[in-house]
């Protein structure tokens, strides 16, 4: 189910408040083309951030407040893309990935407060297609949005 306490509303297109979570402008953001991105991560906070950036570069947003909440919206309605949490409760980012992988073959990125260098050897993170280390920019999304999705 689509958590409504990242701010979004249930459709992944509209805020609670009502507002688009979509631009009305296509050309902005990453390469320009909206992408539907489903959120993972267990701290609110950091969803909503992460989806108002989104929602400024253009694309369509859906939040999960776990790995196993992502599973189960994946299989509802499958993103173009994953952005999940590497340490959630209940099922972890990578745990949630190699799920979904079983079914669907959408990119993914990794959100981690750990540093790089540090994740090397983790079972799991060579799948995803890049990493977001937080604190996160507006800059580092859309690079990490236009590396995993195939753009420059």
């Amino acid at each position: 189910m689509v958590s409504n306490g990242s701010g979004w509303g249930r459709d992944g297109r509209t805020r609670r408040d009502g507002r688009p979570a979509v631009s009305s402008r296509g050309d902005e953001g990453s390469g320009g083309s909206q992408v539907k991105v489903l959120i993972a991560d267990d701290d609110r906070l950091v969803r909503t951030m992460l989806g108002d950036v989104l929602a400024e570069l253009g694309h369509a947003v859906v939040a999960a407040k776990d790995g196993a909440e992502a599973v189960t919206c994946c299989d509802r309605e499958p993103p173009d893309l994953l952005i999940l949490d590497f340490l959630m409760p209940r099922l972890s980012g990578l745990d949630a990935l190699r799920d979904i992988r079983k079914r669907h073959g959408i990119p993914a990125i990794l959100i981690t407060a750990i540093n790089e260098g540090s994740l090397r050897g983790v079972d799991g993170v060579d799948q995803v297609q890049g990493l977001l280390e937080k604190p996160f920019t507006r800059k580092s999304v859309e690079a990490a949005i236009a590396k995993a999705v195939g753009r420059r």
